[in-house]
Parts: structure tokens; sequence; C-alpha cells
């Protein structure tokens, strides 16, 4: 009895006795809340913090008098004296919080408020001049994400391209497939590690490196304009005002590896250069110049992924000099099973037109080890209040040791094979940028920036095997495998270099108090290679059958014929290419009643490009010069309704080069097709329209509605060409006109330690392209229109969204946030509608990937002042990425596996399973 009155009292004591004190934290100039800021009853226990609205609330405050503390970062202390006079007193106060200031000789230094979180994020975007959307460092942090190419599908508008281990690896903005975007670090455009194409892969970037994301859907004209999507900004880590330094250490597994091994290869040793590289190109290759060390696999049960990182800033001498260094390294481990059904080049007119035809079904396995680094620092130094410069550094590389092992399955009886792939991948990009910032009068303002950057991608000693055997019925017509034999084994050598040298001047002179007038210019060297070379080592002795395959060790290989031991030097994959662009602007900033405000103004590039290729002389095209200038106006309109209101109105021009390689007229092996360049391909050009309206009630929540139009002229897109009876290259394209046009709706709203956070895209493109249909004549005569036959008096056409678009997509978190107690947790969902894949030369033959979604958990704890853990887990609903042609599926039986549907065909199933990483991080602040 007498616990029982105990635990009565103890819950009076917690919940009945005692006064309360609650009300919110502000900014004194803006009225946004200040999430964090902490109160406290000076000399006692009690206090709380302001949650994601603001508000704070301190219960069971025994009688008596009190000096309340507020403090918030960046903010000066602000303290007020009460008196809780009765146990029943419900206090009820609300502070304003100004922003802290310190003045030095010459140069005034101005404590900032968090760039990170999510009211300064919201406060950049109510005042940018056009359209973006942002996300911060801080709720990128408790985001499961590891890499940019991830957090990039939580931006409204973006889906993610992924690689073979499922991570997002490119980004589609508004339904524009990759090469319509642009990557930049710090304002700067970089180059690409992408051996054959200009956009770059977001999965090199580690995302604890950013201290925001920033993804432009209207350019200005002091940006660059070949971005008809958008283009990804993302702003690293800067000098703080003060010693800061943080730490992280994680570790986690991927799930597929609890259902089957991790199957890898030693990549150390692995030979550079090829034969050809060391000895010249006449050199005849040697046996002994090959290994098969990375064809000598080891299975490794439940690897354990490992991620470390660290910042380090501080601002000194005197408040001068500011740096930032910091470092990321991930070493993980990712795999996928996936089910592929390899199509045949030409369908068939049988039973209908257009049937699809398959050679043969795949069974993948694909164990990647990703080795990611990432380094970088900036120092800024302010001489004074008029003249500052900053040297920025970056350094990224990625390793990657894919094996790839295939189980290709004939339809039923008769050949099947073995392939094992190993490729060892090492991605590098590298910038410098050296910054000036002058106040040359008092209405003169001159920036410039001087940037090196060098993109590397080396792919050294890639390696296929193939083992052949055969499944037969014996007499009892029981199925059996034969002996298996060894195939020729190839080993290729792959580099890209893609180096700038970039120079940006930019003056703005303020005509009036609201008035602006910019003007500047831009010019590029962009230098561009590309190397590859292959060796296939035969198997077949002389005067000998096939060689048994027991195990590769014991394989014996021969050149046969000996053409097979000299480097190929009229592959077309071999060119060099240089691009020239000179940029000029003039971009006016005008604001009306403090209500209207317009940046307007043209945009001038010129581009002129010339690549030399080692095909044969004889081919049209293996060389070639292009130039052309491009006259890029725009316009973007903001009305501010009140201090939380703004309608935008944009246009801007702006256009979309052609990668490098796709001017050159090659015939590649590609992963699934042959491919090859177009040189008479010509560059993209879009008019692109938006209206936007936006409301920022306070400096967490938010709503965002708009518009978006775009027409685009002589879209790029991949189809296929005939280039024989039945043989095909898939090359890239012009597709006369299309259309894209959409809506996007953006939102937050906390209340207290809740929130809800989401957004949504609807996309829709059209374009009509030209489709040929074989099929039989009413005389029973097979036929491939085009051209034009009495049962196609026209040219067949279909009209199709653009490749990649989706027509929608949708986020959706579910937020928690407690900073008493320290604990944050955050669940998020991510919906990406069916989009084309690769475009067919057929009608109705184009590669959809299904519409898919994927359910993400993260939280994090702080255990101490400085300490917290944290746990991430992605893809918890296991749903595969599935790959299905739109037509009638004629493939029935056992041995046409997960063909369920009658109506479309599966040709491509990854399933890539859940992975799970759990950390610790220290900060210091």
């Amino acid at each position: 009895m007498k616990n029982i009155f105990t635990i009565i009292l103890l819950l009076f004591v917690q919940f009945g006795f005692g006064a309360t004190l609650k009300g919110k934290i502000k900014d004194a100039v803006s009225g946004e809340p200040l999430v964090g800021a902490t109160v406290v009853l000076k000399d006692t226990k009690y206090g709380s913090s302001a949650g994601l609205d603001g508000s704070f609330e301190i219960k069971n405050i025994p009688l008596g008098t009190y000096d309340i503390i507020i403090r918030y970062i960046g903010y000066e202390v602000k303290s007020k004296s009460v008196e809780v006079k009765t146990e029943s007193d419900n206090i009820s106060l609300n502070f304003e919080l100004s922003e802290e200031a310190s003045q030095l000789a010459e140069t005034v230094i101005t404590a900032q408020a968090d760039r990170e979180n999510d009211a300064n994020v919201r406060k950049s975007e109510q005042k940018a001049e056009n359209v973006l959307n942002i996300i911060g460092a801080k709720a990128i942090q408790l985001l499961p994400d590891i890499t940019v190419g991830n957090v990039l599908q939580r931006i409204s508008g973006v889906s993610v391209v992924r690689n073979s281990s499922g991570d997002g690896q490119y980004a589609i903005i508004r339904g524009m497939d990759k090469r319509y975007n642009y990557t930049l670090v710090n304002g700067i455009k970089i180059p690409s590690s992408d051996s054959k194409n200009r956009y770059v892969p977001m999965d090199i970037f580690p995302a604890e490196l950013l201290e925001r994301l920033e993804v432009v859907k209207a350019l200005t004209p002091n940006m660059e304009g070949d971005a008809i999507g958008g283009a990804m900004n993302m702003v690293m880590k800067s000098a703080p005002d003060h010693l800061t330094f943080s730490a992280t250490a994680s570790t986690g597994y991927s799930q597929i590896f609890s259902d089957r091994p991790f199957l890898g290869f030693s990549s150390k040793g692995i030979a550079f250069k090829s034969p050809a590289q060391i000895n010249g190109n006449q050199y005849i290759a040697q046996i002994n110049d090959f290994s098969v060390k990375t064809l000598q696999y080891k299975e490794t049960p439940m690897p354990l992924n490992t991620l470390l990182g660290f910042t380090l800033g501080n601002r000194i001498l005197n408040k001068k000099l500011g740096f930032v260094v910091a470092g990321n390294f991930q070493r993980t481990y990712r795999g996928s099973n996936t089910l592929y059904y390899l199509a045949n080049g030409q369908p068939s007119p049988d039973p209908e037109p257009n049937t699809p035809l398959f050679e043969r079904v795949e069974r993948r396995q694909n164990n990647t080890l990703q080795t990611r680094t990432g380094l970088h620092a900036k120092l800024d130094y302010v001489f004074n209040k008029n003249h500052k410069i900053s040297l920025y550094n970056l350094f990224l590389q990625l390793d990657e040791d894919l094996h790839r092992h295939v189980e290709n399955l004939n339809f039923g009886v008769g050949d099947q094979s073995l392939n094992d792939r190993s490729r060892f991948t090492r991605q590098n990009i590298y910038n410098t940028t050296l910054q000036g910032d002058h106040q040359l009068m008092p209405k003169l303002k001159l920036n410039w920036s001087a940037v090196y950057s060098l993109a590397t991608s080396k792919t050294p000693d890639w390696t296929d095997m193939s083992v052949t055997y055969r499944i037969v019925k014996d007499v009892n017509g029981k199925v059996t495998d034969s002996t298996r034999y060894i195939d020729p084994v190839n080993h290729a050598w792959l580099q890209s270099r893609d180096e700038d040298k970039t120079g940006y001047l930019n003056l703005t002179y303020n005509v009036l108090k609201d008035f602006d007038i910019s003007a500047g210019g831009m010019y590029r060297n962009k230098e561009r290679s590309n190397y590859y070379t292959d060796y296939s080592l035969n198997t077949v002795l002389p005067g000998s059958d096939r060689q048994v395959f027991t195990s590769i060790e014991k394989v014996q290989f021969i050149f046969r014929p000996l053409s097979n031991a000299v480097a190929d030097t009229t592959n077309g994959n071999n060119y060099t290419a240089v691009e020239n662009i000179a940029a000029g602007y003039i971009q006016g900033k005008i604001v009306l009643k403090n209500k209207l405000q317009l940046v307007g103004g043209v945009r001038a590039e010129n581009t002129s490009q010339s690549y030399v290729s080692q095909l044969p002389i004889t081919v049209v095209g293996k060389t070639g010069r292009i130039s052309y200038l491009d006259l890029l106006p725009s316009a973007h309109f903001k009305y501010t309704i009140d201090m939380h209101q703004n309608l935008r109105l944009s246009y801007f021009k702006s256009i979309s080069r052609p990668g490098y390689f796709e001017f050159i007229p090659a015939n590649i092996s590609g992963e699934y097709f042959n491919e090859g360049g177009n040189y008479k391909i010509k560059h993209t050009v879009a008019d692109n329209i938006d209206m936007r309206y936006e409301y920022f009630p306070n400096g967490t929540d938010h709503f965002l509605g708009g518009i978006f139009y775009k027409n685009i002229v002589n879209p790029i897109e991949y189809g296929f060409s005939q280039v024989g009876n039945n043989s095909f290259l898939y090359t890239p394209q012009n597709f006369g006109t299309a259309n894209n046009y959409g809506a996007e709706l953006v939102f937050s709203k906390f209340i207290r330690n809740w929130g809800v956070s989401g957004n949504y895209t609807y996309t829709h493109s059209s374009i009509t392209t030209t489709k040929k249909v074989y099929y039989r004549d009413k005389n029973g005569s097979i036929q491939n229109a085009p051209p034009v036959t009495a049962e196609f008096p026209t040219a067949p056409t279909q009209t199709r969204p653009l490749q990649g678009q989706s027509d929608h997509i949708a986020n959706l978190s579910l937020i928690y946030k407690n900073t008493d107690i320290g604990f944050d947790a955050q669940l998020s969902w991510v919906y990406t509608g069916a989009r084309i894949n690769i475009v067919s030369a057929y009608k109705d033959l184009d590669y959809w990937q299904k519409a898919t979604s994927q359910l993400d958990f993260s939280a994090e704890k702080r255990i101490k002042n400085n300490i917290s853990v944290f746990v991430k887990a992605t893809n918890l609903l296991d749903n595969p990425i599935i790959v299905e042609i739109l037509h009638k599926n004629t493939l029935q039986g056992n041995v046409f596996p997960e063909q369920t549907d009658p109506n479309r065909i599966l040709v491509q199933k990854d399933v890539f399973r859940r992975t799970i990483m759990a950390g610790i991080r220290f900060k210091l602040k």
C-alpha cells in the first residue's frame, strides 16, 4: 500500500504539481521561429528548447522568482525575470531575439545564422531571384542517404537513374533526362568522370560534405545556359565563425548478402596500363602480359560496410582568415539479383506485327565493392570590408570492384553458358577555384574566378570469361548438364580524361537604390580524350578441341589468330575532343515599390567543338568540327504579396549540347546493344516558362505550388538505327520538337515536435516519331515499314513521353524532433511513376520501367551534449525495379520465369534488398 501511495504521489509531482511556463521564440526581424533555442531557469534544473514551430514548455515549476535565459547560436542572449506565485500558474511569454554582431577596425564580421538548418534554407528559397528548391545539411544528416545521388530523389520534381547496385547515379529533373542537366560545385561547373557523356555521376559525392544542395529550375543570364531540366548546385561546407569540429563513424550491411555470400576479387596489383600503352601500338602482346588474378573469386559472408567522416573549421587571425577542412570515407558492399531477357534485334511478324523475340534469359548476380573518398578544403581571407579572396579545393575518388556472374539460359535444352565479369573502375574529380570579391567603388563590385578542374575514369584490365555447356535429356528424359568448356577470355582497358580551364568575370553597378546592372563573361577550354583497347585470348590449342574447364588457373591461352595480340588502332572508342566556350551576358535587377522584382537580360554562348577519332580514314564522320552561337534571353518576375508570400513568373531560353562520343560513328558493343554515334546530331534548344506561388508562414513551414512548360527543339534521345538487314545500332538521334509541361507542389508543416513534409510533381511530355512495323502483307510476304506501303500509306508514327519522364513523382516524410531529449526520427517514402528506359525503333516495343516506391527510416539520439548515435535503413519494402514491354505476352511455360501478365512482357527485374547502418557522431560547436 505504501508503494502504491508513493507511485501516486510521484505521478502527481510529475503531472499535477507546479506551474507551467510556455511560449514561442522568434527572430526579432523576420518573426521566424528559432528552432532549438534553449530556455533555462537560471541556477535550476528546469529548462526546455524551442520545437519545430518555435514553441517551448516547462512544467512543474516550484513557487519562486526566476531569471529566464534564452540562447540561440548567432543571436544575442536574452533574459527576463518571472515570478511563480501559485502552483496553478500558466505563464505565457514570447521572446524575440536579435542577431549578434561585432565590429573590427576595418572589417565588419556579422555572426551568421546556421546556414545548414531548415529555417535558413526556407529563407534562401524565399529571397532567391529565380525558381529553385533547396535541401540543407541538417535535413541531409537525418536522411538515410549517404551519397548525393540518393539525396536528389528527395527534391521536388527530381527522380534518379540507379546504377547496378540500386544507388541513385544520375538525376532526371522535371522529366528531362540526365543529359539536360548540369552539375555545379559552389556555383562552378565541373567536368564529368563518365567515359562517354557530359553528365556527372552523382554517386561519387558523399552527402556529408554538403552545406546544402540546390536544384535550380530557372536560369538567370549570369548562369551557364546548357540546362533545360535544371542545374544541381552542391554548396560545400564553408568556414564557420568559430571553432567547430565534428566526426562520424558507422557500420552496417546489405541484406542481400544474408541470402548469399559476397563473391569478389582483389584489385590489388592490377595493371593500370595495357601492353600497348606500355610498349607501343605495334607491340605483339605475350600471354604472360595478362593475369587471371581478377578471375579468382573469394566468398565473404555478410561483409560489413564502413563509413568515416570529419569536419574542422574556424576563423582566426582576428577573424580575418576562415578555413574549413572536411573528409569522408565510405567502403560499402552492394549487390543485386537480376533477371534479364535478351531481346533479338528484330521482332517477328507472327503471330501479330512487332511480336518481340528473345534469344535467352539471364540470371545475374552483381557483387560491388565501392570505396568512396571525398576531401575538400576552403580558405577565405578578408582584407577589409571591400576585399575578400578565397581558395577552394575538392578531391573525389570512387573505386568500384564489380563482379557480375551471369547464368545464360537458352530456352529449353541446348547450349547454355556461365559468364563472369571482373571490372575495377576508378573515377576521380579534382577542382581548384581561386575567387575574389572586391568593392571597387561605392557602387561598383567585381567578382572573378580562376578554375582548374579534372575528371578521369580508369577501367584497367576489364576481364570477361565464359564457360559453355549443354543441357541434354537422356534416354529416360532426365535433364542433365554436359562437360563445361572454357571460351576465349577478353581483357580490355578504358581510360577517359576531361580537363577544364575556366575563367569568370562579373561586374555589378548599383545605378539606383533598387536598380543594379551586371555584366560579365566566361571562357572555358575543355580537352577530352578517351582510350580503349582489348585483347582476346583463345583457349582452343593447336590440334586440340576446346579445353575442359576446372579452374581458371589451369587454363592455357594462346593468341589465335595472332592479330588478337596487337591493339586495334581503328577503334572508335579512341578519340580526342576540344571544346571552347566563350560566353557573355548583361543582366538587370530592379525592385519597384518594394513589391515587384524583375531580373532579366540576355546571355550569348559561342560553342566551338572539334574531335578526332581513330576510325579508318574511309569512315564518314571520323573527324569533325562544329560551331554555333546561341542567344539566350531570360526574365524573372517576383511579386511580394506580403512578407510571407511571393508570386513568380519566369521565362528563359536554354540549350543542351551532345556528348563528345555521340558524334563518332563507331560500332561499339554496349551493355545490352551495339552502340554508335551520329556525326549529324544537333544540339537541343528549349523555351522554358515557370509560374509559382510561395507561402512561408514561418521559418520551417512552407507551401509552394507552380506550373511549368517547355518547348524543346531537336531533343536528343537514343533509338535504334538500322545498319543492315538484321543489324541495328543504338544511336543518339534528334526527334523533331517535343513539349513538356507539368505542375509541382511542395509543403511542410510542423507542430511542436511533429512535422510532415512532402512534394508531388506531375509531368507530361510528348514527342511524335516514326516507328518501324515488321509485319506480313496481304500476300503473306514479310514487310518492314517504313518505307510507305499499301498497308501504311504514310510512315508509321507513335506519340510517347520523353525518355526518362515519369508522369508522377512524390515524396512524403513523417518527422519527429525533440530537442529536449535530443531525438530525431524520420520515415520517408519516395514514389517514381512509370517511365521509358529505352526507346525502340519499333512501334509499341519501348522498354518501360514500372512505377516504384521506396520506404526508408532514419533516427538519431543525443546521448551526451556532443555525442549522438544514429541508425539508417533503406528500401524497407524490398521493392524491385522492373522493366517491361507493354505488349501482348507470347512467352509461356516454365522456361520463361516470372512471365505472369498476359498484357506485358517482363524484360528485367532487379532486386536490391534492404540496407541497414548504425553509427556514432561527435560534434563540437
